[in-house]
C-alpha cells in the first residue's frame, strides 16, 4: 500500500467518526487559486444529522471497523482522534489538478519509511523543506506522480505536481501571496455550522474543465456550504453567470425540479415542507439559493427516501421477475 493511498484511506474513514478539525484558513490558500474545498469536522460532529448518518452507515457496514483498525494499524494512525482538518485548493480549473492540506497527528517516521520503499522515490529540497516524490499505481491506468512534505510535525501538506506542492509551500511559508483579506468570490463569510464548503471562480474562462456539460462554460462562479446549526439543518448557494436571462432561466429549472419532488411526495405533508423549505432568488446574474429544515425532520425525510428506494427496487424485482 503506498502512501498517498493510505492517507486517502485514512481521511476517509476519519470522516465516519467523531474527529476534531480546524475552520478554513485562508491564509494557507493560494491568492491566485481558482477553487478551494474544506471539511469542517467539529460542525460534522456537532451535526445530529450527521450523527445518525455515521451510526446508520457503521449498522449497515460493520466491515468499516475492520478498516479503521488496519488504518491504525499500519500507520500508527487514528483519524477518529488524530485527524484535525482538511483543505484542498488548486490554481487551476483542470483535472488531476491541486494540492491537500492535512492538519494531523501522524507518525512521520512511518510514513517516510513506507514512501521511500515506493515506486521511484526519490527526495528533493525546497528551502527549508525537504520533499518526497513517488511514483503512485505504477503499471496501472492512471500512473502518476506523488509529491508530500511535512510543513509541521501536524501539517503534511502533498499534491500530483512537484511544481504545485513547492508553490503552496511559499504560501504557508508567506513568500507567496495568500487568499485572506482578498476580494474574491472565494473569501466570502463561512456561514457558522457549515460541515463542507467549496468554491470556485473563472469557470467559464477554463481552458480545460473535468466535465463536458455545456452550462458550466456559462457559469463565473459559484459558492456551496452545507451544515448545521442550533437543531437547523441548511444548504447555500451563490451562482454569478453570464447573463441575466440565463440566471432566470435556472431560477425557472430549480423551481421545476423542487414541483417534481412535490408531485412525488404529494401525499406526505412532511416531505412537502421539507421540499418547500427550498428558496430560489435572482438579481441581475447572480442566483441564490437557500435551504433550511428542522434537523430531526431532515433525518426523518432522509430515512423514508431510503425506505422508498428500497421498495422501488423490490417491486422493480418482481416486476421482471414476473
Amino acid at each position: 500500500m503506498r502512501v498517498y493511498l493510505g492517507l486517502a484511506i485514512a481521511v476517509v474513514l476519519g470522516l465516519a467518526g467523531t474527529l476534531r478539525a480546524e475552520p478554513l484558513d485562508l491564509e494557507q490558500v493560494a491568492a491566485d487559486a481558482k477553487w478551494v474545498a474544506h471539511v469542517d469536522a467539529d460542525a460534522m460532529r456537532a451535526s445530529s444529522v450527521a450523527e445518525k448518518a455515521r451510526e446508520h452507515w457503521k449498522q449497515k457496514h460493520p466491515e468499516a471497523a475492520k478498516h479503521l483498525e488496519m488504518v491504525r494499524e499500519v500507520w500508527n494512525f487514528n483519524p477518529c482522534a488524530d485527524l484535525r482538518g482538511i483543505t484542498l485548493y488548486g490554481t487551476k480549473i483542470k483535472k488531476d489538478t491541486g494540492v491537500v492540506i492535512v492538519h494531523a497527528k501522524v507518525d512521520q517516521e512511518l510514513l517516510l519509511k513506507k514512501a521511500r520503499s515506493a515506486p521511484q522515490y526519490r527526495e528533493s529540497t525546497h528551502g527549508q523543506h525537504q520533499l518526497h516524490t513517488w511514483k503512485h499505481a505504477k503499471g496501472k491506468k492512471h500512473v502518476h506522480d506523488m509529491t508530500g512534505v511535512f510543513y509541521r510535525p501536524d501539517v503534511i501538506l502533498f499534491g500530483g505536481s512537484f511544481d504545485e506542492v513547492t508553490a503552496a509551500l511559499d504560501v504557508l511559508d508567506g513568500t507567496k501571496p495568500n487568499l485572506a483579506g482578498k476580494d474574491s468570490p472565494l473569501t466570502g463569510a463561512v456561514p457558522p455550522g457549515a460541515m463542507f464548503l467549496a468554491r470556485v471562480v473563472g469557470l467559464a474562462d477554463a481552458d480545460s474543465l473535468p466535465c463536458k456539460f455545456p452550462l458550466v462554460k456559462q457559469i463565473d462562479s459559484f459558492a456551496l456550504a452545507v451544515g448545521e446549526k442550533q437543531g437547523e439543518s441548511f444548504f447555500t448557494g451563490r451562482m454569478t453567470v453570464k447573463n441575466a436571462e440565463l440566471a432566470k432561466q435556472m431560477k425557472v429549472v430549480i423551481e421545476g425540479v423542487r414541483a417534481m419532488s412535490v408531485m412525488v411526495h404529494g401525499g406526505d405533508s412532511k416531505a412537502l415542507k421539507i421540499i418547500d423549505a427550498l428558496k430560489v432568488d435572482v438579481d441581475g446574474k447572480v442566483v441564490e439559493i437557500e435551504w433550511r429544515a428542522p434537523a430531526e425532520k431532515v433525518w426523518t425525510f432522509l430515512k423514508k427516501m431510503e425506505e422508498n428506494k428500497k421498495l422501488r427496487k423490490a417491486r422493480m424485482s418482481m416486476r421482471l421477475g414476473g
